[in-house]
C-alpha cells in the first residue's frame, strides 16, 4: 500500500511540475512557446518555416508568391450551387471574394504536401475543391488534391468536395 501512494504522491508531483512549465515546440529552429493552460498552435510553427503561404487571424491565407487570398469554406461536402452561393455570401475581411479559376486552384497542389497535398493552412478534410468554371449547365471543373488531377463531376456531386474562396488585393 505504501509503494502505491508513493507512486501517486510521485505523478501527482511529476504532473503538476510539468503541467506549470511552458511548453516549446521547435521547427526549423524557430520555438513557439505555451504556458500552462494554453493551446499550443502548431500551425504557427508552420507559418515560421513556410516561406510561400501566412494565415492571419481571421483565416485568411495569402499566397506571397501570387498575390491572391485564399478562404477555406466549411468542412463539408458541398455541390457546386452550394459553394457558389457560400462564395457570394462571404463578408470575411471586407468581402470581394469569388470562386478560384482552373489555374488558380492548381496552383494550391504541391505533391506531398500536408494531408491532401496543399499547405496545412488550408484546413480541410475535404479532397476535392470546386472552380466558377462550368461544363454546360450540369458540369463544373474542379481540382481532386488526391491524385493531382482536375476533372468535371456533375455539380451535384458533393463527395469530399470543398469550397474555397480567392480574391486579389491590389
Amino acid at each position: 500500500m505504501r509503494k502505491i501512494v508513493a507512486v501517486l504522491a510521485f505523478s501527482f508531483t511529476a504532473i503538476t511540475f510539468f503541467i506549470s512549465m511552458p511548453i516549446e515546440a521547435t521547427s526549423g529552429g524557430t520555438g513557439i512557446f505555451a504556458q500552462a493552460g494554453e493551446r499550443l498552435d502548431f500551425q504557427k510553427a508552420y507559418h515560421a518555416l513556410d516561406r510561400r503561404f501566412v494565415a492571419d487571424d481571421q483565416g485568411v491565407v495569402t499566397d506571397r508568391e501570387t498575390g491572391l487570398e485564399w478562404f477555406v469554406g466549411p468542412d463539408r461536402d458541398t455541390t457546386w450551387d452550394e459553394a457558389v452561393s457560400w462564395v457570394k455570401s462571404l463578408s470575411v475581411d471586407g468581402g470581394g471574394w469569388r470562386m478560384p479559376t482552373r489555374e488558380e486552384i492548381k496552383c494550391l497542389y504541391k505533391d506531398g504536401a500536408g494531408t491532401h497535398n496543399m499547405s496545412p493552412l488550408f484546413e480541410t478534410s475535404g479532397e476535392f475543391v470546386w472552380t466558377g468554371e462550368t461544363v454546360g449547365q450540369l458540369h463544373a471543373w474542379g481540382f481532386c488534391f488526391s491524385i493531382g488531377s482536375e476533372y468535371w463531376p456533375r455539380r451535384t456531386f458533393t463527395d469530399a468536395s470543398r469550397a474555397f474562396a480567392v480574391r486579389s488585393r491590389g
